[in-house]
């Protein structure tokens, strides 16, 4: 896709530059105790693959970096919405610049925490590892409370064994990327609001 090759480029021209300059412990006393990793998939076709892409969809990516997923994404599917959250400033504006730049009119960046920023619309939700371990618990009950007044996907990429643990949701699609890392897709099993969720 020529459009987002484009984009690719610029994001990598930025972001090696920005990320040279973030300082761990001026973000930490800034925005308080978060994973500020930076990582981002390399997957991308792969990824949206699986998916059932509508007008209905909308897609956010939790702990969205510089909106690679989401700029891809609406690139791809313009009939959907897509929707990055990144907490750190410097990121969000670098995906917001694109997004205006490029004049992409079903893409959206948020800049703020994903724990606390409402994501109730999604019915689609993309994650890379955003979090510290002991975090997962409190998405994991954002996520399940919007799941019980709609049906809801989760991709996890990397860190997929908070998922693989949460009684109210069932693996459908898994993609191995190689030995450690892997792809896999959720959904709330059917019933689920009778289930004690973990």
């Amino acid at each position: 896709m020529d459009a987002f090759t484009k984009i690719q480029t610029a994001i990598d021209h930025y972001s090696e530059g920005i990320e040279n300059e973030l300082s761990l412990s001026e973000i930490t006393i800034q925005h308080g105790l978060n994973s500020f990793r930076y990582g981002s998939s390399s997957f991308l076709f792969e990824l949206f693959d699986p998916l059932e892409i509508t007008k209905e969809t909308v897609f956010y990516d939790l702990g969205s970096g510089y909106g690679n997923i989401i700029l891809y994404g609406a690139l791809k599917y313009p009939e959907a919405h897509f929707k990055g959250i990144e907490i750190l400033q410097e990121r969000n504006d670098v995906c917001a610049t694109l997004i205006e730049k490029e004049q992409i009119k079903n893409a959206s960046a948020i800049c703020g925490d994903i724990l606390k920023t409402d994501v109730s619309d999604g019915n689609v939700f993309y994650l890379y590892n955003p979090l510290f371990d002991f975090q997962y618990d409190e998405l994991l009950n954002k996520l399940y409370q919007i799941s019980l007044t709609k049906s809801i996907i989760v991709i996890a990429e990397s860190r997929c064994i908070f998922f693989d643990q949460a009684s109210w949701l069932e693996q459908y699609h898994e993609k191995d990327i190689d030995v450690v890392r892997k792809i896999k897709y959720y959904r709330a099993k059917a019933n689920h609001q009778v289930l004690n969720h973990n």
